[in-house]
């Protein structure tokens, strides 16, 4: 039986708290693989400006091609209409696997306003990591009853605090400042080669 765990998001870009925390899932769970899973058409931020996702998705692609056990799925990129994380979690979920959905704070709290959170844990087990502004105390409470109320179990990881956010990166690159201390090189050389959100425009080298 294989641990497989599936971390998601817009990945706009991606950055090195988000491959951090794929790492300290793996080692901390045991898991045999890791898959990055660029979102589509999230039905969150349905009002967001996002990157087209063929360059979130090679961005995704050069961060972790030196991770022998990190993988992509285009499956959200490719599935039309909105991105919903249990048509996710049952498409990879086999007789043959385990699933972690790896997830933040945030998610935990707001869980049960996304769409079918029964069929999510049904399909996997949940792994929460902390973000700055959430009390541990009431996310441990929330845990308790989500736990009980679903009968499943969630792990929490044990990782550092890393302030980093794809938001935080952006606003950087509009207000000329450099970016390479969040986001990998193999990421940093793609956005300039391409010019991805303005780059070459907004930062003087």
């Amino acid at each position: 039986m294989k641990k497989i765990g599936i971390i998601g998001g817009t990945f706009n870009p991606i950055h090195l708290a988000h491959l951090y925390i794929a790492y300290e899932a793996k080692c901390q769970l045991n898991l045999d693989k890791v898959i990055f899973m660029p979102a589509g058409s999230p039905p969150h931020k349905k009002n967001e400006d996002i990157l087209e996702a063929p360059l979130r998705y090679k961005m995704v692609l050069e961060a972790i091609k030196k991770y022998e056990d990190f993988e992509i799925s285009n499956y959200e990129i490719e599935k039309e209409g909105f991105s919903y994380t249990y048509e996710t979690l049952e498409n990879f979920k086999s007789k043959d696997n385990i699933l972690y959905f790896i997830t933040g704070a945030d998610c935990l709290i707001n869980i049960e306003k996304w769409k079918n959170p029964d069929r999510i844990f049904k399909a996997s087990k949940l792994v929460v990591f902390n973000r700055p502004g959430y009390d541990k105390e009431s996310l441990k409470l929330q845990k308790n009853e989500i736990e009980k109320k679903y009968n499943t179990s969630i792990n929490f990881l044990d990782i550092m605090d890393l302030e980093i956010s794809s938001t935080m990166i952006r606003d950087r690159i509009k207000d000329g400042k450099k970016i390479d201390f969040f986001i990998p090189k193999e990421v940093l050389d793609f956005i300039r080669k391409n010019n991805i959100y303005n780059y070459c425009k907004n930062i003087k080298e």
